[in-house]
């Protein structure tokens, strides 16, 4: 017998999105399992009508929480974790059921997530093609890579309350952690802005939540940078990335984030220095080059611009 594959979400008034959503996993899974964190829309409904397992859990600020009883209901002997507002092709279901068939033992899988914006300004982005359907007319995406499909596993489980993985428990459980090429494709502005601006400010609070909690961790502050920036609030964006690299001087990409933070407020040369810093940890770190690129141009160095820019498509082709 082929082994049976669940998918797990976490929910709260996705009513906008989710019909959509299930048909696909519906179609191709053995199972969704849908956790209710609290909807007052359709949610629960759409849910129900399309044959799910619908859980609900009080919100409790914890998204490790959540996700965590969303794999206590799963059945399957696979695990695939997906939101109400991320799809993947038709053709790749059929990929990735091939394979769990095949997989490996005690192996689970890091996806790509292509975030797809219109914000063509951001640093590592890649082009959509003008025929993929499932760019949905967006011109670009960026990365994300985190561990979404894993056997079902006790200890297979969410840490953290916020940017939650289940990567750290599966490297303690002895499982190995192997990339997948087949892509999730995420929407996060096919949303509303007042529920896209909602779920900026919650995670912004968990963050600091998180950052408090455990302040020695640089990854933490680091994130509570980036909600800063989603945000617009660019000075507590610094402080924040400031304070990572205090802890991790020597980590690349948090010099990178420290220089786009010092770029965005127009402090040119300080921005500059921690670009160049994050080069001489990282010579391969792209959007160090890219922006540094950015910033010689604005100044008409154009020489050494021009080899900032090469550096950074060479890179991006390997």
């Amino acid at each position: 017998m082929p082994p049976r594959l669940s998918v797990a979400m976490i929910v709260k008034n996705e009513a906008l999105l989710l019909t959509e959503c299930l048909q696909y996993c519906t179609q191709y899974a053995d199972e969704c399992v849908v956790v209710d964190t609290g909807s007052t829309d359709d949610t629960r409904n759409i849910a129900e009508a399309a044959g799910c397992t619908l859980m609900e859990c009080p919100w409790q600020n914890d998204f490790s929480q959540a996700r965590n009883i969303s794999l206590d209901a799963c059945t399957g002997d696979w695990i695939l974790v997906l939101d109400a507002d991320e799809r993947i092709a038709a053709e790749d279901w059929e990929a990735l059921r091939g394979l769990i068939d095949a997989s490996l033992p005690k192996t689970c899988y890091r996806l790509c997530t292509r975030n797809y914006t219109d914000n063509t300004t951001l640093g590592e982005l890649t082009w959509s093609a003008p025929d993929d359907a499932m760019a949905r007319q967006f011109p670009a995406w960026f990365p994300s890579t985190k561990v979404r499909l894993f056997p079902k596993h006790p200890d297979i489980r969410f840490e953290n309350p916020v940017h939650e993985l289940v990567n750290e428990s599966a490297l303690r459980a002895g499982y190995s952690i192997v990339d997948c090429n087949i892509p999730i494709h995420h929407y996060p502005l096919l949303k509303d802005a007042a529920a896209l601006e909602e779920k900026r400010k919650l995670y912004l609070e968990l963050g600091k939540a998180k950052v408090n909690e455990q302040p020695h961790i640089p990854e933490y502050h680091a994130e509570l940078g980036h909600q800063y920036m989603e945000l617009g609030q660019f000075r507590d964006a610094l402080e924040a990335y400031q304070k990572a690299v205090s802890l991790s001087p020597q980590t690349a990409s948090f010099l990178t984030d420290l220089g786009g933070a010092l770029h965005v407020l127009d402090q040119l040369p300080q921005a500059e220095q921690a670009f160049r810093l994050a080069l001489e940890q990282d010579p391969n770190a792209i959007d160090a080059w890219r922006n540094l690129g950015v910033i010689q141009g604005n100044a008409g160095i154009w020489e050494e611009a021009e080899v900032c820019f090469a550096n950074a498509c060479t890179l991006r082709s390997e």
